[in-house]
């Protein structure tokens, strides 16, 4: 065996190991290992930051918090707490600590390639392991999941965010649909539908299905694609709430989009782009306690890839993206390629996206954060900070744009009692920044650091282990 197969193998051996402890032998044992700027601690004291806790309260000024175990024991202005004595601390004066962010449709993927042939191999653990870097604590992949993967990476001492999702099982599409090509289950009658259903209901981790029904016509290109036929759609979802599963649908048109919810959608994965959003579809999502995933990345990025890769560079902040693959999509034939495979997005969709966002959020109606992140061009890691960059130029403030990525995520996974805002009692899950988010939500991208179950990260480490 030779030292590099040695160190990657300690390091997979941390991901089984359940204490905090075990990263610290690791760090003092293996230096080589790349998860090495880890602190750990059963005790942890950040003093004099700002915190926006995420509640809704007014950010809490020269702020003590208390970290003990995986867990923040207390939380509130210096004038009130007294650290417990010898404990390591960071001194966070001029920076502000946020909970930690959700990407809540991230499929492992680093989105650097132009379709075509050479489809580079991906290594979803060493994207995941930099996604935390990037200041994201939570991702949930409403498809395909690898469930080992997301029983190591909910584990605390594992440098990974928490990976949720459907399990091992595949999507439904239908024959010449979207995604067909990749593997999903493509049912051709309503029994077929019912039993294919049934077959990955009782998967290991298994909590929803996803649906594919919508034939692309939002992007200007390729002729319209095969659409899966209502009465199977309808077989699926009720079939799916009949095992207590939820139903994700990818139908980003309006009539889709309504088509999906009078069956049934519980969760619509992409943001309604050719139209603006009516009363009735309003209706249609609270009649079902429906969920709405933005996706505002994926449709951008669509828009002008070239401007896109401009502006995911400016808010690359460490420059941790290789510099070639802002140029491959920034150039003319990379965005003639790029294009041709993905169609347009007009302008006009565009702003209809903002309006509907805001529209749907005022109406009360749960949105969650998500990027869609391996679609190309929609890059790893800095694509899922510009989703609330992007919120924010779509209407929502800063704090609406956090609520998002925070509790409105942990809601949404049933975890907002662990995650979600910083109280005492929940899990130790947050991200220290040099700058204040709410005058700027760009400011994400300034993380000092990240905290993951009570152990703290450096992020130029994380945000290296894919170079």
């Amino acid at each position: 065996m030779n030292l590099n197969e040695f160190f990657k193998g300690q390091c997979e051996e941390v991901l089984r190991m359940k204490s905090v402890f075990g990263i610290a032998l690791l760090i003092m044992t293996c230096a080589p290992c790349r998860f090495v700027n880890a602190q750990s601690s059963q005790t942890v004291v950040i003093k004099n930051a700002t915190v926006i806790d995420g509640t809704g309260r007014a950010p809490i000024k020269d702020a003590v918090i208390v970290i003990e175990g995986n867990r923040v024991k207390q939380v509130g202005a210096k004038s009130r707490i007294v650290p417990p004595k010898n404990a390591p601390v960071i001194d966070a004066t001029g920076k502000f600590v946020i909970p930690g962010l959700a990407d809540m449709h991230h499929h492992l993927g680093n989105g650097f390639f132009i379709p075509g042939p050479g489809r580079p191999t991906q290594n979803p653990r060493q994207n995941l392991a930099q996604l935390l870097g990037w200041g994201f604590t939570t991702i949930h992949c409403p498809a395909h999941t690898d469930s080992a993967l997301a029983t190591a990476a909910r584990d605390d001492a594992a440098p990974l965010p928490r990976l949720w999702g459907v399990g091992e099982n595949r999507g439904f599409s239908t024959e010449g649909g979207h995604a067909a090509r990749f593997g999903n289950i493509l049912p051709k009658t309503l029994e077929e539908a019912r039993e294919k259903v049934r077959s990955v209901g009782p998967a290991a981790g298994v909590d929803a299905i996803k649906i594919v029904y919508s034939d692309q016509s939002h992007r200007r290109g390729p002729q319209p694609l095969a659409v899966m036929k209502p009465e199977i759609m309808q077989a699926l979802i009720d079939e799916a709430h009949k095992m207590g599963l939820k139903a994700y649908v990818h139908a980003p048109t309006l009539r889709h989009a309504k088509e999906a919810l009078r069956a049934g959608a519980d969760v619509l994965v992409h943001s309604v782009a050719d139209a603006p959003v009516d009363a009735e579809f309003i209706a249609l999502m609270k009649q079902n306690r429906a969920t709405y995933i933005t996706t505002l990345a994926l449709y951008i990025c669509a828009v002008d890839v070239a401007a896109w890769m401009r502006r995911l560079e400016e808010m690359d902040e460490r420059k941790i993206i290789p510099k070639e693959v802002y140029e491959r999509f920034g150039s003319e034939a990379g965005a003639k390629d790029f294009h041709a495979w993905s169609g347009v997005l007009s302008k006009e969709q565009a702003q209809y996206l903002g309006k509907n966002l805001r529209t749907i959020y005022d109406a009360g109606i749960p949105v969650l954060a998500g990027t869609d992140t391996s679609v190309p061009g929609v890059l790893l890691g800095v694509s899922s900070q510009m989703e609330l960059a992007l919120m924010v130029e779509g209407g929502l403030t800063p704090a609406e744009a956090l609520r998002t990525a925070t509790i409105n995520a942990a809601k949404f996974l049933g975890r907002e009692k662990e995650q979600g805002t910083v109280e005492a009692g929940k899990l130790a899950d947050l991200v220290i920044l040099d700058a204040n988010p709410l005058a700027d939500i760009r400011n994400i991208r300034r993380i000092h650091r990240v905290i993951k179950g009570g152990v703290v990260y450096d992020p130029a480490t994380l945000l290296t282990t894919t170079k």
